[in-house]
């Protein structure tokens, strides 16, 4: 986790920097960097959460260094899920943006703009607080200092509603099916118009850049939609208290796969 981590911390700082450049200002642009920025978050809290965890359980949860992930588990598992949410519903935003510039490219200077890019960020942002704050009441530490469940995080009704519907419905079906449906339309799109200027040979420079960046934002969802699948049914699985063999090895793989994609 370190390995696939560490770089992944420096790229999205690398890219924060590059895409809220003065001269690189575009609504794709400030997309691409708060999704960086939502990427940086979930990678440093893996980095606190996954290492730690796993020296934890070689020592046999006792040791300071269990004392260490239990506590830090506290902040850093609810913010690994604000991040989450965000960076989904960002690349949801990523491919209405792309939709937009492609399908009504004369609107597209009024309505993608940085402004209105920045505010549909920080929608997502004080969206993806709100939707997640339930769970900094999910984890407690017991009477030794032990990382425990509370009461909420056991409830029934929170399971059911919250945990298992909620998750399903907001962070795979709703997203998935939106960012799925729209890259169909605009990638089909992107081909009849680059067919029609081939055969009409009137391309113009800002019209092959526009092309490239769609192209680059239909890219970047396309891995994200692969590889989060895992992840996305690790949860399901979860979510229903479906089990099959392999289940430790596939939630590690399908976490590995969130983080490399960052």
């Amino acid at each position: 986790m370190p390995v696939v981590c560490i770089p992944g911390v420096l790229g999205a700082c690398i890219c924060i920097i590059v895409f809220t450049k003065k001269q690189m200002r575009s609504s794709l642009n400030i997309y691409l960097a708060g999704l960086s920025v939502f990427d940086l978050v979930l990678l440093t809290m893996s980095l606190l959460i996954y290492p730690l965890m796993s020296a934890c359980l070689q020592q046999g949860n006792k040791g300071p260094v269990c004392h260490i992930f239990w506590r830090s588990s506290l902040f850093t598992f609810p913010m690994s899920l604000i991040a989450q949410t965000g960076s989904v519903w960002t690349c949801v935003a990523i491919t209405v943006d792309r939709f937009l510039a492609v399908k009504y490219p004369l609107h597209m200077r009024l309505w993608c703009t940085p402004h209105r890019a920045f505010c549909v960020l920080s929608c997502i942002t004080a969206i993806s607080i709100i939707y997640k704050l339930p769970s900094v009441f999910e984890l407690s530490l017991d009477e030794c200092g032990r990382l425990s469940a509370t009461q909420l995080r056991n409830h029934p009704l929170y399971i059911v509603i919250y945990n298992t519907y909620g998750y399903v419905l907001l962070l795979i079906v709703i997203p998935w099916l939106i960012i799925i449906i729209l890259n169909v339309i605009t990638v089909n799109a992107v081909r009849a118009a680059y067919k029609i200027r081939r055969e009409m040979r009137t391309n113009t420079r800002g019209e092959e850049n526009d092309r490239k960046m769609t192209k680059m934002a239909t890219v970047t969802i396309v891995a994200f939609i692969l590889f989060n699948s895992l992840a996305g049914l690790n949860n399901v699985i979860e979510a229903f208290n479906l089990r099959s063999s392999g289940n430790q090895d596939r939630i590690t793989f399908g976490n590995l796969l969130v983080c490399l994609n960052r």
